[in-house]
């Protein structure tokens, strides 16, 4: 799934998908990651280095920055609690200085999606990633340590489900199953690109969920330099000042992570879509070049090479994870609800409080499953 790390471009671990153990108190991911040993580190305290253009902020624009993010986030949090189900554009004041900012690490870059495109009470409804831990040798080699030992079947995509007759008939590229239930856990991308045939056809409710509730895009830039960190600290962020009008083009970065030579860069929403559709090597040059305007000529001196993650072209993905739209609240519901007592649906997009995480998406499957024995009666 969405939780890969890749050791191949880097040498080093690099996790394409999910990175942190969000939650880390109550996901069920924590205990195992312990257990097997791996290198566990708090990233709460995580500080910020911003800049505009090529120099620090000064300090009254430091105040205009916290007031930014302080009314970004009670505009949201105030639509949210009380059910204003609009655009997040609507309720946060315009004109503010410095909200640019607090926007984009907010939505495109927390998100997936742009303040126009998110819904205040999906966002209100979804709990706080802390406490978040980081994984040295990478968040998606504990998954796949995890499932080292279960009878999973990879490279197999399943292309029909067949509920028509006295059992489950899932096709797939390593044959047929036939099964009393079967649990779906894919995204609401690839639901809603239809790469799997359902017959009969999904309900109309289903589908409207399906519709309402699309992928966001959260990817990465991994930049690897040559032991030159330009003055940044490890496993700060780095950010800088961007236009007021949003969505804003910029990839802001996860610095030196475990004090290894690599900076993380992200970019999501819109400009994440347009920066995937456009390639790697376009969307490497836009994160060099963002580091120029603060670095200079530093940035070409010691870079050495750069990837992309691009999850929007992925197509048993289609992005990275789902929200709910705009005036659509509810359709993580929906699209919860079983469609015969017989297939079922899962994942990240309906793990209610803990939806966008892959703890969540545990929580979800694992909810589900006692679900199908209890109406099989193996429970």
């Amino acid at each position: 799934g969405r939780a890969h790390t890749d050791s191949t471009p880097f040498g080093m671990p690099f996790d394409r998908g999910c990175s942190w153990i969000h939650s880390s108190d109550v996901n069920p991911y924590t205990p195992y990651a312990r257990e097997y040993g791996f290198t566990l580190e708090s990233h709460d305290g995580a500080k910020e280095a911003m800049f505009v253009g090529h120099r620090e902020p000064t300090s009254s624009e430091w105040s205009a920055y916290d007031r930014g993010w302080r009314r970004t986030r009670e505009g949201l949090s105030d639509a949210g609690e009380e059910g204003l189900d609009v655009p997040a554009s609507e309720v946060v004041p315009n004109g503010i200085p410095w909200s640019g900012v607090s926007q984009t690490w907010t939505g495109p870059m927390s998100m997936g999606m742009d303040f126009a495109d998110l819904s205040p009470v999906d966002w209100w409804s979804l709990s706080t990633t802390k406490p978040n831990l980081e994984v040295k040798e990478g968040f998606g080699t504990v998954v796949a340590r995890f499932g080292a030992d279960l009878p999973v079947t990879l490279n197999a995509p399943v292309t029909e489900i067949d509920d028509t007759g006295p059992s489950v008939r899932v096709e797939s590229a390593a044959g047929t199953v036939s099964t009393k239930a079967v649990i779906v856990t894919v995204s609401t991308g690839v639901l809603a690109a239809e790469s799997i045939r359902f017959t009969p056809g999904l309900p109309d409710t289903t589908l409207g969920a399906i519709e309402n509730m699309p992928m966001g895009l959260l990817a990465k830039v991994p930049l690897l330099f040559d032991g030159y960190h330009f003055g940044l600290k490890p496993n700060e962020w780095l950010a800088y000042k961007v236009p007021e009008e949003v969505p804003a083009q910029a990839c802001y970065f996860l610095t030196w992570p475990f004090n290894t030579d690599m900076m993380i860069g992200l970019v999501g929403g819109k400009f994440g879509w347009e920066l995937s559709a456009a390639g790697p090597d376009a969307a490497v040059d836009f994160a060099l070049g963002e580091l120029r305007k603060i670095f200079g000529e530093k940035v070409d001196q010691h870079f050495v090479k750069g990837d992309f993650t691009n999850w929007a072209y992925d197509p048993l993905v289609r992005g990275s994870y789902a929200s709910e739209r705009p005036g659509f609240h509810g359709a993580r519901a929906a699209l919860a609800e079983p469609l015969d007592g017989r297939v079922y649906l899962a994942g990240e997009a309906l793990a209610g409080k803990y939806s966008v995480t892959c703890g969540g998406a545990y929580l979800s499957g694992e909810r589900v499953a006692g679900d199908v024995m209890a109406a099989l009666g193996t429970g």
